[in-house]
């Protein structure tokens, strides 16, 4: 049987690597204009896509998911290819945008997203990720029963924990100072049509009001995303800030969605507009560096985010290796012409840019890192105030004999019940594709939480519950010691891995941030709130997310591959695939 499942894998492998060079054939077989002019056609595609199958009517029907999930992973790819190409030429490419035109892009990403597909399944199946058989001359796949007990929790958590705020917040989107009907009549008003020999473009007044809506409407969004990137307001980013970056790009994604419902109106009132082409925006680099400066950036700051933001030939390494999607926000097409691809404000673009220059500047690593232990106590801290709780929020160290034996990230005690949770808080980066990368960190996170856990445990063992108290410089009313100690390991963005093959030992409860802000506010003030997570965590561990099925059937050069479970969509709206993402960035499509 093993023998059967490797030979499905190295024929997947070989599907895969097969699309990729017709891809790179037919590439190559253009002059350095014409990848130009391929990859700004690409940006049109692909913004126009986007708009339509998520801000279509209804959601998510423009194009079946497997397809549109094919096309948006085959970005990355097709982008590492045109990229070296460009920026040897003055100008840009002046190519009208057609449906013909069109076709050719996304059928080149389709293709480059079989090839990611087709070779990470093989991947998967290797690892008893996913069950490969044949039947007759087709290949059928389906996920493999590890997998499905835990690999969905996570992801699904995020999507519940959204919706929970967007209920907290239903009553300020329902206002007409978001993006409602009176602001979009406004709107209408102000755009008007702007001709050229390449069809008919919009153009349109846009007012500080319209400005102001958009930045309000994106603000929750941009500071749950800047917490899912991990960028601290005070994490130094070569000559600018966090802060700074998030401001930045808050400012640019208000312009972007601004100009998508622009050009949304602009298309009821005149049908002659081509609708693909008018969805994408130039700027030269001092045009844009003028416009933060207009509005308070100081230059060098504003050059500074811009140089960080923007991504040029060199970059395209970065694509190539990383298969889960980044839409970039400025493209340098040629010297000091950007291409802003609308595309970023699907997918969280403060994500991409931390971990493109992640891998160009390792010095970023520690210094976005630096800050994420501190930031999470504070965060998990402010889930428990009041009167009932005392937090501990800085990280203690355990000593025996004189040296440190580990440490304590957070702790929290419960005054009525006296309990006393102490917190290992693990925040690693889950973005990558790479099912390597992605087993590394899981085994790590595992390893990690239940050597702690076991040397916490014996720590108390030999030096007291009273000893403990002390060194956590707990406040204890009447001096009554804690009657339980809980031990919990907590992800920032995952910890359920038996669908990698690492599972949990029992020292340790683990659970993510988004579970532990969902279960918070679902079980509220209780009597036992620790004793109810823990129960809560434990039953939901236990039991696999109800999803239902997408198949998809995939011809590759002839072979036909019936794929049963790879796409799935669940309860609560969302739609994911299961062989590539496992991060906060992951594939979700509300519908």
């Amino acid at each position: 049987m093993e023998g059967a499942q490797e030979q499905i894998a190295a024929r997947l492998q070989a599907l895969g690597e097969a699309e990729l060079a017709d891809v790179v054939a037919f590439v190559g077989q253009h002059p350095d204009w014409s990848c130009g002019a391929l990859l700004i056609e690409a940006c049109r595609a692909l913004d126009h896509m986007q708009v339509m199958q998520n801000l279509g009517r209804p959601p998510g029907e423009y194009i079946h998911l497997a397809d549109f999930d094919l096309i948006v992973r085959g970005w990355n790819i097709l982008l590492s290819l045109l990229l070296p190409q460009v920026g040897r030429f003055s100008g840009i490419p002046a190519a009208a945008s057609t449906e013909e035109t069109r076709h050719i892009v996304l059928n080149l990403m389709h293709a480059c997203g079989r090839y990611v597909m087709l070779t990470d399944t093989a991947e998967r199946i290797r690892h008893g990720m996913v069950n490969g058989r044949m039947s007759g001359d087709d290949i059928e796949l389906s996920l493999s029963e590890a997998v499905q007990t835990d690999f969905f929790h996570d992801q699904v958590d995020r999507a519940r924990v959204l919706d929970l705020k967007m209920k907290f917040a239903a009553g300020r989107l329902a206002t007409d100072s978001d993006i409602g009907p009176a602001l979009r009549a406004e709107m209408a008003t102000q755009v008007f049509p702007w001709k050229l020999p390449q069809g008919t473009m919009v153009g349109y007044t846009s007012s500080r009001d319209v400005d102001s809506a958009f930045l309000k409407f994106l603000t929750d969004t941009v500071l749950e995303w800047r917490g899912d990137a991990g960028l601290h307001p005070d994490a130094q980013l070569g000559a600018c800030t966090g802060a700074d970056m998030v401001t930045t790009v808050h400012m640019l994604l208000g312009r972007y969605l601004a100009h998508i419902v622009y050009i949304e109106e602009a298309r009821k009132i005149f049908p002659d507009v081509n609708f693909a082409m008018s969805l994408c925006i130039w700027k030269t680099r001092p045009e844009l560096i003028a416009e933060l400066v207009i509005i308070g950036t100081p230059e060098p700051l504003a050059a500074a985010v811009v140089d960080l933001v923007t991504v040029r030939a060199d970059d395209a390494p970065f694509f190539f290796k990383e298969h889960t999607p980044s839409f970039p926000m400025l493209i340098e097409i040629a010297d000091g012409y950007l291409l802003m691809p609308i595309s970023a404000v699907f997918r969280n673009p403060l994500s991409h840019i931390r971990a493109l220059r992640e891998s160009t500047t390792p010095a970023l690593l520690n210094a976005v890192r630096s800050h994420h232990e501190a930031w999470m106590a504070d965060d998990l801290c402010a889930l428990f105030q009041g009167d009932r709780y005392q937090c501990v929020s800085t990280q203690t160290k355990l000593r025996s004999a004189g040296r440190v034996v580990t440490d304590v990230d957070a702790a929290i005690l419960d005054y009525i019940t006296g309990e006393l949770v102490l917190f290992q808080l693990k925040w690693q980066d889950f973005d990558s594709s790479n099912l390597k990368t992605q087993r590394s960190k899981a085994k790590n996170f595992v390893d990690k939480v239940e050597t702690w856990g076991a040397t916490v445990s014996d720590w108390i063992d030999e030096h007291g519950v009273e000893r403990l108290c002390q060194v956590l410089k707990l406040k204890l009313p009447l001096g009554r010691l804690p009657i339980m100690i809980r031990l919990w390991g907590l992800g920032r963005s995952n910890a359920r891995f038996r669908g990698l093959g690492y599972a949990p030992g029992a020292t340790v409860v683990v659970f993510t941030w988004p579970q532990l802000i969902r279960l918070r506010h679902e079980i509220g003030p209780g009597a036992a709130v620790f004793a109810e997570i823990a129960c809560r965590v434990q039953e939901e561990a236990a039991k696999p997310v109800r999803r239902t099925p997408i198949p998809y059937t995939m011809q590759s050069r002839g072979q036909r591959i019936f794929i049963q479970d790879l796409w799935n969509s669940f309860d609560d709206g969302i739609s994911v695939s299961a062989t590539v993402d496992r991060g906060p960035n992951a594939s979700e499509t509300k519908s």
